[in-house]
């Protein structure tokens, strides 16, 4: 998981952002692809199952607020976790597209953070995964249509490759403009963060 914390990111004085004159390849970021996004676009590689992930979120109304112009912000969810269930893996990557498709992202990722890091649910099941679902609204004939459409399972199977190809591996982690994957333990405050994000978005 991201070494970096949420209680590092907010203490942490924005005096470093301008001890920081420029950043730097190799040390603050690597280049993962020679293509560009067609429009500038922030990528957050995340997982509903990562600690780290729960707290970021609280942070991402600012960052996506910060973005220079026109720039779009976007999340990519990872299928490493959980470890050694393919079914789940998947799963959660379909639920996640799910979200999007009924227009429920924001509370339904809400709900499965609050699920898995406050009150210790295990979601290890698909049926699990549906329990949120429901929790929420959402018809059990509504979810199994969605699971089972052959163009959500194409796009979730094209996101569970995406982490592997941008090189991600520790979550959360932003890629910029598809191109440039952002080292989050290289910095010292949400300032820099932004900085660095905006950085990106420019080159």
């Amino acid at each position: 998981m991201r070494i970096l914390t949420i209680c590092l990111i907010l203490t942490l004085s924005s005096a470093a952002l301008f001890a920081q004159k420029s950043f730097e390849e190799g040390k603050h970021y690597e280049v993962v692809s020679d293509q560009k996004t067609a429009t500038p676009t922030v990528t957050e590689f995340f997982s509903l199952y990562c600690g780290h992930c729960f707290q970021f979120e609280a942070l991402v109304d600012t960052v996506k607020a910060s973005l220079v112009k026109g720039a779009k912000f976007e999340k990519s969810h990872v299928n490493y976790i959980p470890r050694n269930n393919p079914e789940v893996q998947l799963g959660i990557v379909k639920a996640f597209i799910a979200m999007q498709d009924l227009g429920m992202q924001k509370e339904l990722t809400a709900q499965f953070f609050a699920a898995i890091h406050m009150k210790g649910i295990q979601i290890d099941s698909v049926d699990d995964i549906k329990q949120i679902f429901l929790a929420n609204d959402v018809s059990e004939e509504k979810f199994q249509k969605l699971f089972s459409d052959p163009n959500l399972i194409k796009r979730a199977i094209a996101m569970s490759t995406l982490w592997d190809e941008k090189k991600v591996t520790n979550v959360p982690t932003l890629v910029v403009n598809g191109m440039y994957k952002i080292d989050m333990g290289s910095v010292a405050s949400l300032d820099e963060l932004i900085s660095l994000t905006n950085f990106l978005l420019k080159k």
